[in-house]
């Protein structure tokens, strides 16, 4: 096996482990966190499901973002 292929496997894994990092971090803490979050202050007895909570942290932060960036456009 060439010092190449050894090389390139090494970055792959490192790349993955880091791809893998980063992705549960937005979807773990940032939009489960935040849905979980609105669910309970909407629902205080009710445990709220990932699904759900994943979906809320998305819509949350999509309107965010896109109010964010209307207010930001109509600011100039």
């Amino acid at each position: 096996m060439p010092l190449g292929d050894v090389a390139g496997e090494a970055l792959s894994g490192a790349f993955r482990f880091i791809a893998r990092i980063v992705f549960e971090i937005v979807v773990d803490v940032i939009l489960r966190g935040t849905g979980a979050m609105i669910l309970r202050l909407l629902h205080p007895k009710h445990e709220p499901g990932e699904t759900a909570a994943i979906m809320t942290g998305l819509v949350f932060w999509g309107t965010a973002i896109t109010v964010f960036f209307l207010v930001f456009r109509m600011g100039r």
